[in-house]
């Protein structure tokens, strides 16, 4: 099997052992740098990460980095869902520094919501800047858990720079999502004219309720798939350079390959909003940014670079 080795997290709890597979993978996820404590198997001393060779060759110019943005063409989709791993990481970043990461997502979306309430100009600037906006959140919450946010320059810098590809990742995947349940619309009409009601009889008609409602149901299931495979895609398009086409693709497929775990996950966090809500709503205070921070660790986990050292 090897030497196994335990690490202190930046929750100063001990995590091991564990393979040295294990901690490189956490070195690329930002878990781990150089300053992490280490210690081997058998050991007694706990020593930096930064000076076991294995991890950190000596013929190196430089430690590895955390990458700011990974490049299209090194993303892959072939990580595996721990939905437990995913509540546990966003409450342990969460913790770290509760005030300034509610803060700052509060201001955005307290920003974001006046925009979108200016009369007349207020629905242009949601149907530009609301998928960038998101980015940006997303972005902001991706650099909280690998330890080297800028705060609200974090959501800035995609609003300036990731601004196309944010806002097709949005739109794009928003109209074929909504494709099957416009679809669906056709055959319930098509019925309903069949029967020759009126609207107000309609309720007299169980059995027409029943053949319109069918069709639209699977219509409303299909969507909701559709958006529940894309929801990564904005993701995607903030936190890397990849365009926002093939963004759509690798949501489509991590999810896919994680699609229930994922689903379980999206139950538990819309579960614990309801929890926020229902304290007065300030609980949103809390619940949102966990949810958020919590789906970009479900990000970090489906979502790898093939350069994996």
């Amino acid at each position: 099997m090897g030497i196994m080795y335990s690490i202190i997290g930046g929750d100063k709890k001990t995590y091991g052992p564990v393979t040295s597979d294990e901690v490189h993978r956490w070195i690329r996820e930002g878990r781990a740098d150089e300053r992490t404590q280490i210690k081997r198997e058998g050991g007694t001393n706990w020593v930096d990460l930064g000076n076991l060779s294995e991890f950190f060759p000596p013929h190196s110019s430089s430690p590895p980095k955390i990458i700011q943005e990974l490049k299209a063409s090194t993303l892959n989709s072939t990580g595996t869902l721990r939905v437990g791993d995913c509540l546990r990481q966003g409450w342990q970043v969460y913790r770290q520094d509760p005030w300034r990461i509610t803060g700052i997502i509060a201001l955005v979306f307290v920003t974001q919501f006046i925009l979108n309430s200016i009369p007349l100009v207020g629905a242009l600037l949601a149907f530009l800047l609301n998928g960038p906006i998101l980015g940006g959140i997303y972005n902001f919450c991706h650099q909280v858990i690998h330890g080297r946010t800028r705060g609200v320059q974090d959501v800035m810098d995609i609003v300036k720079t990731r601004f196309l590809p944010c806002f097709l990742a949005t739109t794009v995947s928003s109209l074929l999502a909504f494709g099957p349940l416009l679809l669906s619309l056709i055959p319930a009409a098509a019925l309903f004219g069949a029967f020759g009601v009126v609207m107000e009889e309609i309720t007299k008609h169980p059995n027409l309720i029943l053949g319109m409602g069918l069709p639209l149901l699977a219509g409303f299931f299909g969507m909701m798939y559709f958006l529940i495979c894309w929801s990564f895609a904005v993701p995607i398009a903030a936190c890397t350079e990849t365009d926002f086409w093939e963004s759509l693709k690798l949501s489509w497929h991590g999810v896919r390959k994680n699609f229930w775990s994922y689903v379980g996950l999206l139950v538990l966090l819309g579960g614990i909003n309801l929890v926020g809500l229902l304290c007065i709503g300030v609980g949103l205070f809390i619940t949102i940014p966990l949810t958020l921070l919590a789906t970009m660790s479900a990000y970090d986990q489906i979502f790898r670079a093939t350069d994996s050292r």
